[in-house]
């Protein structure tokens, strides 16, 4: 009989929530202990924690008390704050000899954080024996895994653009305010979190195509919009005429070799209503892929509850949740087996088997 594998989700907040509500719908896992930063949540069930039924495994604030459990991986899905300030814990968590797997900006991280931070990566796998691996939804599965999966059909390649439309619509109205929405542009644009956020997720998908499509950017551009709404705006909040609508986050990398385009562009497009999608862009196109070649290819992707009805948020527990939520951190739940039988050390991205490459004797390591 195959034992199922042993789970730590670190951080119940939306993502460890719904991780936790996954681990209990399936045979393969075994929540094992759960990390909160909440004191009011110290001592709950995990199970009563997102309205389902006791699981029999109480939450804690204690990190020595969760640091003795066996497991077989932590899910890592602590508050982003677009600080890395996760950085201390992550290697905490590592050195007591604890797998991590996280949707936490940190995959490929070798490509893009400062070598300091790498070698103490390394070091605390090395010291717990542990393996560290990040991934989800963007980055991972749609920019690396799909996307540059699409260029394996390209005889050549100019330029590669994808545009994740979120519509904030459903979001608290505090967060939207505290990142730039409802504000003019120019008092938008000294928000640096909101920056800082986005641009840790799109330097990993940024240098990630790098390495899978085998390029050296001679430069890479980081830019941001603030386009304000036309008309008022009524849900979450009051957002007038003339104020930030939606924030567009990009960062592009450029091959001069191949063309003074950008080879590579991520886009980020926070909006709040169909009124504020970027030109070109439809309802319901949580994605676009653009790719200029020979030949050259579109791909519009959306998440939905299902294909046969209108419903947009699947009931977990006591939780609403968006598909786009549910295939952020599935991701990560799917990497487990590979993490857990991995060589200790930094797992790298799972990239496409076959795709374009400015030469294809890179393809294959001799």
């Amino acid at each position: 009989m195959k034992k199922p594998y042993k789970i730590i989700v670190w951080g119940p907040g939306r993502m460890g929530s719904i991780c936790i509500w996954e681990m209990a719908q399936s045979d393969a896992f075994e929540l094992v202990g759960v990390r909160a930063y909440s004191k009011k949540k110290h001592g709950m069930d995990a199970g009563e924690l997102i309205g389902i039924e006791p699981l029999g495994v109480k939450v804690s604030t204690n990190i020595e008390e969760l640091l003795a459990i066996e497991c077989d991986c932590v899910v890592y899905t602590a508050h982003d704050e677009g600080t890395y300030h996760t950085d201390d814990e992550i290697l905490q968590i590592l050195a007591a000899g604890k797998n991590i797997v996280t949707p936490l900006p940190y995959q490929n991280a070798h490509l893009f954080r400062e070598p300091e931070f790498i070698a103490k990566l390394e070091a605390a796998c090395e010291q717990g024996q542990s393996v560290f691996y990040a991934g989800g939804i963007d980055p991972d599965l749609i920019p690396n895994r799909v996307l540059l999966a699409l260029t394996g059909g390209c005889a050549d390649v100019k330029s590669i653009r994808l545009q994740e439309n979120w519509d904030c619509s459903e979001a608290a109205p505090g967060p939207l305010q505290y990142i730039g929405f409802g504000q003019k542009p120019e008092d938008a644009e000294k928000i640096e979190v909101s920056k800082t956020m986005a641009a840790n997720f799109t330097k990993s998908i940024v240098h990630t195509a790098a390495k899978v499509l085998g390029v050296t950017y001679d430069r890479v551009v980081e830019s941001h919009d603030y386009i304000v709404a036309k008309e008022d705006i009524h849900k979450p909040f009051l957002i007038k005429a003339g104020t930030v609508g939606r924030i567009t986050h990009r960062m592009q990398g450029f091959v001069d070799s191949i063309g003074p385009e950008p080879l590579f562009t991520i886009e980020y497009h926070w909006l709040v209503g169909d009124t504020m999608l970027p030109e070109g862009v439809h309802p319901g196109q949580y994605y676009v892929a653009t790719i200029e070649g020979r030949p050259s290819l579109k791909m519009t992707l959306d998440f939905s509850v299902s294909n046969h009805s209108d419903e947009q948020f699947f009931k977990m527990g006591n939780m609403e949740v968006e598909p786009s939520y549910v295939a952020t951190i599935i991701p990560c739940v799917q990497a487990i087996p590979h993490v857990v039988n991995a060589k200790p050390g930094l797992l790298p991205s799972f990239d496409p088997s076959l795709n374009w490459k400015q030469d294809l004797r890179d393809s294959v390591k001799n």
